[in-house]
């Protein structure tokens, strides 16, 4: 019993990622920006009390905060998206208000 509960488990994910390759494969980078943030970006931002602070924008279920990996559909990969280095943003987060300037900004194709 416990073998097959696993064995759909294994299914399941194999089919999210049979669905997520073809996502990507459908993707064209040419419409990405070349010179704004977007998918793939990574963004190096100053927060007002002097620290930096890295973020790469990935899809959302690519997430993962600590490695500073934010999707582009979270509040601060959304006011990031078309940003280019000077740019300030104020972002309204569950804990509180944040504040960045862009400082860096190096896009997908700069990979």
């Amino acid at each position: 019993q416990a073998a097959k509960e696993r064995q759909r488990l294994v299914e399941s994910r194999l089919s999210l990622l049979q669905k997520r390759v073809s996502e990507i494969s459908l993707m064209n980078l040419n419409k990405l920006p070349r010179d704004k943030a977007g998918f793939g970006s990574t963004v190096h931002l100053r927060q007002p009390q002097g620290d930096t602070v890295v973020y790469q924008l990935v899809m959302a279920e690519d997430a993962d905060p600590v490695r500073g990996w934010i999707s582009t559909a979270s509040p601060i990969g959304r006011a990031l998206i078309g940003k280019v280095v000077g740019d300030e943003i104020t972002v309204p987060t569950p804990n509180g208000i944040r504040e960045f300037e862009v400082i860096k900004l190096m896009t997908i194709h700069d990979s």
